[in-house]
């Protein structure tokens, strides 16, 4: 019987070895769909975190609305990117006219600002006040579109102005809350400063 050398042995325990990885590599893999939808999910990541945020737009010179939030998330997906306000947020809206004058507020428990549809979502106990007009809406979902410049919820709602009380589902108002409606009105109580 002839004896193999060194380097014939070598090789053919590499050619062993490899064609074992090839084998075990092809009867490894499974097609398991839902491992397949899992890696093709967007990544659920933040791509930006901030804390004690305070972000101002401006339009010819003067400050339009200032945001302000304890927490802010962005997260970028293909369909753009949406910025969470998971603690809450705060919008305030000044008077064109004399950029000083806070003219409306709205604060929520919860945000979600759409970049690229340009809306943004205030979720639970959402209170807008437009101070020049000393009225109040309080209600569970709001929506801004910006593109609008309009406001509506689809959810209960509750107006408080200088004499009642309105309540209702739904409603729709200019972005400075200065004209609204009431779409489905439920009742309105009159306040009597008397008592």
């Amino acid at each position: 019987m002839k004896s193999l050398s060194r380097n014939t042995l070598f090789i053919i325990t590499l050619k062993s070895v490899a064609t074992f990885t090839l084998v075990a590599a092809l009867f490894g893999c499974k097609n398991d769909l839902s491992e397949v939808a899992r890696l093709n999910q967007p990544d659920t990541m933040a791509t930006m975190y901030a804390k004690e945020v305070s972000i101002s737009e401006s339009e010819q010179g003067r400050i339009k609305y200032t945001l302000t939030a304890p927490v802010l998330r962005r997260y970028e997906s293909p369909e753009g990117a949406l910025i969470r306000f998971p603690e809450g947020f705060r919008v305030i809206f000044y008077d064109s006219l004399n950029p000083e004058q806070v003219r409306t507020e709205i604060t929520a428990d919860y945000g979600i600002n759409n970049e690229m549809a340009k809306t943004m979502e205030a979720r639970r106990n959402v209170v807008v006040t437009n101070y020049l007009k000393n009225e109040k809406l309080n209600t569970e979902h709001l929506i801004w579109d910006q593109n609008t410049k309009r406001v509506n919820s689809d959810v209960m709602v509750t107006i408080t102005t200088p004499d009642k009380i309105l309540y209702g589902e739904g409603m729709e108002a200019d972005e400075k809350f200065y004209n609204w409606i009431i779409k489905k009105p439920r009742g309105e109580m009159y306040i009597n400063e008397d008592q």
